[in-house]
């Protein structure tokens, strides 16, 4: 369903159509749209960015447009694309080698309390980065890495991260599988609220809570995929850690 289509079903069941409760439908759509979007790492949510990087950079920019990417609305190409919101995986390919290295991420804390001279941008530091660090975005909103090591040669980071959020228009569709249900139940919550029917209100937010709950399923366990456990083994652990 578009966001025109949300919303007038939403105000004919209400008998409340005039044009200033559609526009402020849509607008409570939107905002709940946009919690729903931001409160899981739904598949359609996320996007691939690969970026250039130099022998000893010590700050990476991903500021490219991604090359795997939701099409937040019908005219959406590579250029226009979200950015990337937040990072959330990252592998590092050296130039002229096939295979990458996937880097783990972690706080600034961690790796103080495990050698604060990890990040060091010196001759006998810098090797194959393992580790990042997510930095503040740059004055445009770009994501910002500090690789960990600094990189002793050049190579290819690839970022798997959430996308932007991107406001639907009148003839957008959500893009999480599922969610036309919840936002029906949340935004007519929200113009029972602005009746001042709080009490049916209620009733109508414990349906979306249901329904969001079911967009989690559709999207974590109807979909053909395998889990998997991957355990992080820090490089200061031997195999005497392990073996007794």
């Amino acid at each position: 369903m578009t966001l025109t289509e949300l919303a007038d079903q939403i105000t004919t069941k209400m008998s409340d159509t005039d044009s200033a409760s559609v526009t402020t439908c849509k607008q409570f759509i939107n905002n709940r749209y946009r919690m729903m979007f931001q409160a899981s790492l739904w598949t359609n949510s996320m996007g691939v960015v690969s970026t250039a990087v130099a022998a000893e950079d010590e700050t990476i920019t991903l500021s490219d447009d991604p090359s795997i990417f939701y099409y937040p609305t019908s005219s959406t190409t590579a250029s226009s694309a979200p950015k990337l919101d937040f990072i959330v995986a990252v592998r590092f390919t050296e130039t002229g080698k096939s295979d990458g290295l996937e880097c783990v991420g972690g706080s600034w804390v961690q790796f103080f309390q495990l050698d604060p001279n990890m990040w060091n941008n010196t001759s006998d530091r810098r090797d194959t980065p393992q580790n990042f660090v997510p930095l503040p975005p740059d004055a445009s909103g770009n994501c910002r890495i500090k690789p960990i090591a600094t990189p002793k040669n050049a190579g290819t980071l690839y970022a798997l991260g959430k996308l932007k959020f991107v406001e639907m228009g009148d003839s957008d569709s959500p893009v999480i599988n599922g969610a036309a249900n919840a936002l029906l139940a949340y935004a007519t919550g929200d113009m029972l609220e602005r009746s001042m029917q709080y009490q049916k209100a209620q009733t109508k937010f414990a349906e979306a809570a249901n329904l969001l709950q079911i967009c989690r399923d559709l999207d974590n366990v109807q979909q053909d995929k395998t889990s998997f456990i991957v355990p992080t083994v820090v490089d200061h652990w031997s195999r005497d850690d392990f073996v007794a």
